[in-house]
């Protein structure tokens, strides 16, 4: 044996957790989007499964738009990554109930496609983020 034979290398984090998270969530919601769209058009009917989409693609920006928010404060500085994320979820709460009370949904939105796919689209999304962090390797340091 030989100690210089095989060599370890030291493995590291990667520079940035968020964009991998986005990437995942992305996958999850748009493939139960896409299921849910086809199956509702399938079995209710083209407005049904639209009024879907459009749910979807409200929670997919909000989300999206909080990843990206903590991101660009990780890059700042990496201590601000997370309470960023924290702060942006909070304030998505409230800006996706702004835009639903004082904006409300157009006429041809059916309500009960719309509720049925956010919510699943949300869950599925909330599966890809929580998996992502799973498997981000997370670097624990004191910068200051």
């Amino acid at each position: 044996m030989t100690s210089g034979s095989a060599r370890i290398s030291v493995s590291s984090a990667e520079k940035s957790i968020w964009l991998p998270i986005l990437a995942l969530s992305l996958v999850y919601s748009l493939i139960a989007t896409a299921a849910f769209f086809l199956i509702s058009w399938l079995v209710a009917d083209l407005r049904y499964a639209q009024s879907g989409a459009l749910a979807a693609g409200i929670v997919i920006s909000f989300f999206a738009i909080g990843i990206l928010i903590a991101e660009a404060a990780g890059r700042i500085r990496r201590t601000w990554a997370m309470p960023a994320f924290l702060g942006a979820y909070v304030i998505k709460v409230f800006g996706i109930a702004f835009v639903l009370l004082n904006l409300g949904l157009p006429e041809w939105v059916n309500r009960q496609g719309f509720v049925l796919a956010a919510a699943i689209s949300l869950v599925a999304w909330q599966i890809g983020e929580v998996r992502a962090f799973m498997k981000a390797r997370l670097a624990i340091y004191n910068e200051d």
